[in-house]
């Protein structure tokens, strides 16, 4: 017979599973030298290994996925190295997004550097600005690589000025999470999440009202929030096109639309409607697991763990919807990461990375990809073979992240905001988050304190890098 588990048991499995899920997959991206890129700059050196002294050439990877997501990638490693004997690779695990850029920053200097690695989304402008990297778009163009089957959002995010940076391979967005059973309970449908702010009041009042829960929703102090909440709005982040047409040397997000975002957050709090968490760990998750709340927001790269964790709770059966947000002309972001191609390579190496960065996105490839780990397939002939349509079929709730995906807009709000220090900005951001529903900073004051510290962190950077 099983029985609920007790808080300390469901901290310990929740951090010993998912850490790596949300710490590695929880992302929004950037991208543009000085407000663009130009022309593909270096040559993909298509027939290098042909010219290699000896076989196979050897690649390593650095990476920065674990648990389930570790374990489809080293499956995909051994069938591409088993598929034929021109290329070798050896994947190096770095843990996180973080320390794997602190690893390759460090490695500019001292020489230590992989021959293709994995970054989240928004080191895409400071990859860029590494000038260390050979562009997708070289090879695309040399290879005569058909694009045509990609996601189209997920290809023009990695985009500046036309040119493609990174290969896209493991993308995510944000999902509500929610408990059907406290829904039932509450008297709503379980079959139909809240898909607008109005309808998470309206139904966190609900919840609240007939018991099912403490509270509406858990809500982490994340910035990447806000981001989200603005492209669905279909209002830029930054400005100049949101970074893309030239340098971005402003937010934008401290307009009308940002203000509604702030003052629907403080709102929901202070009428107990909503459960603030730290930005870092697992409080909103637990929330969940011990009925403090009936719903919250995760990334769907951590989605094939959470439902074998809460699976466990025999009073959860976990729902999976559409972020929800306000009303507009936009849709989500492209999250995960992408592989970049290092030119300090040889030029064996660098096709050798090629190759590679190509068969992870093969059809096959990302079915299987998306299956084990919950990432969003990019090509969407991936989507008709058996390991995604199994997995679907199994857990309808992995399919929400591709679906909303493809119903987002094609703007320059959903091209996502191409940022120089976004790690800066995020700062800002979660910082002003903090003081407003910690201390009861006005969300007008705080959005505008996020501001001004976000564009001293992207005037800063600019000056740093001469844009």
């Amino acid at each position: 017979m099983s029985r609920p588990w007790s808080r300390i048991g469901a901290v310990a499995m929740i951090i010993g599973l998912l850490v790596a899920a949300c710490s590695s997959g929880n992302d929004k991206g950037s991208g543009g030298t000085g407000g663009g890129g130009g022309a593909a700059a270096g040559k993909c050196p298509l027939g290098a290994i042909a010219k290699a002294p000896r076989k196979p050439v050897d690649i390593t990877v650095w990476h920065a996925m674990t648990q389930a997501n570790e374990t489809t990638l080293k499956q995909l490693t051994d069938q591409f190295n088993g598929s034929q004997t021109d290329v070798r690779v050896k994947l190096v695990n770095q843990t996180n997004y973080e320390d794997t850029f602190t690893k390759f920053k460090a490695g500019l200097g001292s020489g230590d550097l992989p021959d293709l690695v994995q970054l989240q989304d928004i080191s895409l402008q400071l990859m860029i600005d590494s000038r260390a990297i050979l562009p997708a778009q070289a090879c695309v163009d040399a290879d005569k690589y058909d694009l045509s089957d990609h996601i189209i959002r997920v290809v023009d995010y990695y985009k500046v000025k036309g040119v493609l940076w990174p290969m896209p391979f493991n993308v995510s967005n944000l999902v509500l999470l929610y408990n059907k059973q406290a829904f039932t309970k509450a008297g709503l449908d379980p079959e139909k999440p809240p898909a607008t702010f109005d309808e998470i009041r309206a139904a966190s009042e609900k919840i609240v009202a007939s018991g099912a829960a403490k509270a509406g929703i858990a809500l982490k102090r994340a910035p990447e929030y806000p981001e989200q909440w603005l492209a669905k709005a279909g209002q830029p982040y930054v400005n100049n096109g949101n970074g893309r047409q030239r340098r971005a040397t402003a937010v934008t997000f401290d307009n009308q639309a940002g203000l509604d975002i702030y003052t629907w957050l403080a709102s929901m709090v202070k009428d107990k409607l909503a459960v603030s968490t730290p930005n870092k760990g697992f409080d909103h998750l637990l929330a969940v697991a011990n009925a403090n709340t009936a719903m919250t927001i995760e990334s769907s790269a951590s989605l094939g763990t959470i439902v074998g964790v809460l699976g466990n709770y025999p009073s959860v059966t976990l729902g999976v919807g559409a972020f929800p947000g306000p009303l507009g002309q936009g849709g989500v972001l492209v999250g995960g990461a992408a592989m970049y191609i290092v030119n300090k390579s040889s030029p064996a190496k660098q096709e050798a990375a090629w190759r590679f960065a190509k068969f992870l996105d093969e059809p096959a490839s990302q079915a299987t990809w998306s299956a084990g780990t919950g990432y969003v397939p990019i090509r969407k002939s991936a989507i008709d073979l058996e390991p995604i349509k199994k997995r679907w079929a199994e857990v309808p709730g992995f399919k929400v992240a591709y679906d909303q995906l493809l119903a987002g807009a094609t703007n320059t709000a959903t091209a996502g905001p191409v940022i120089g220090d976004y790690a800066g900005v995020r700062k800002a951001v979660e910082n002003a988050l903090t003081a407003m529903i910690t201390t009861g900073t006005p969300p007008k004051t705080a959005i505008d304190q996020a501001a001004q510290r976000a564009n001293a962190a992207i005037k800063d950077y600019n000056v740093r890098v001469g844009g």
